[in-house]
Order: structure tokens, then sequence, then C-alpha cells
């Protein structure tokens, strides 16, 4: 088993990279929910993925095969400027919250080898809403100046 972070961030025109969102999901409990028996009394959707959280449901990660992992980012509202690139890191649960983090994002025994895909035959994908009609009012704020949004210089990572 595995479990994975999808962290969001900005990068903006002007070199800063602007932290948005993050989630997280457990590998072993990605069964999405067909209905609104869970726990947000909801059906899941591509834009809201709902996860069953069941025993039942629960299924290990297949050894050297790809399958499909939906990480839930609740409830982001943010505007992405023009000149701005999103940015998607997939790594382990580690130390990067604005304002809180896992108390031991390593595990105590074991370790695991994960891949990603992201060929353009298979690619992994960001699904976001975009709203019609709304023009964003402002320029880019001050680094940092937004509440709970980390500000740092950009780096790119090196796969």
């Amino acid at each position: 088993d595995v479990d994975l972070q999808a962290t969001i961030t900005e990068v903006r025109p002007d070199g800063n990279e602007t932290f948005v969102q993050n989630g997280y999901m457990r590998a072993s409990a990605r069964k999405l929910s067909t209905d609104s028996d869970n726990i947000f009394k909801r059906p899941s959707t591509l834009l809201d993925p709902i996860p069953t959280f069941t025993e039942a449901d629960a299924r290990r990660m297949p050894r050297r095969k790809f399958v499909k992992v939906a990480i839930p980012l609740y409830y982001q509202g943010h505007a992405y400027r023009a000149g701005s690139r999103i940015r998607v890191t997939i790594a382990g649960p580690n130390g990067q919250q604005p304002v809180w983090s896992f108390g031991e994002p390593r595990p105590k025994t074991g370790t695991s080898k994960v891949a990603i895909r992201f060929r353009p035959k298979r690619p992994s994908v960001l699904v976001l809403p975009v709203i019609p009609g709304f023009e964003v009012p402002t320029e880019l704020p001050p680094c940092p100046s937004l509440r709970n949004q980390p500000c740092r210089p950009y780096q790119p990572i090196v796969n």
C-alpha cells in the first residue's frame, strides 16, 4: 500500500511559486463511491471524487501494473492569472502543508517503489473547474500575502 499526496501550486511569472491546495489518498482506498452512501452523502463526480472508505472496497496495489487513483483536492478557490503555470507534485505525505503536517511521514518498516504515469498515450490528469465570464480584478498579490498560501521562489524539480 502507499499513501499519495498531490500538491497544486501556481508558478507565477514573477519567479515565485504559491501553494494552492493539496490532497491525500491511501491507494488501497481508491474505489470511488457511485452513490450518496458515503461520508459526504453525495455521489462522486469527476470534479469531486469521493472514495467509499469502506473496508470491503479496499484493494491492494497490484505489482508492476498501473491503476487509476483519484486524489481529491477539496474546495480550492484560486485565480490563476495570465502567464502563470499550474504545477502538480505527487509525493508521499510530507511536511509541506502550510499550517500542519503529518507527525511521522516515513513508514516504520518497508519501502515502496511507485511509478506515476505521464506519457502522452496514457497521461495523468488534473481536472479543475473553470468559471466562465469571471475576470480576476487584481494583479498578482505580493509574495507572501495570501492567508495559508505560502509563497517561495520557484525551483524546478528534476525527475
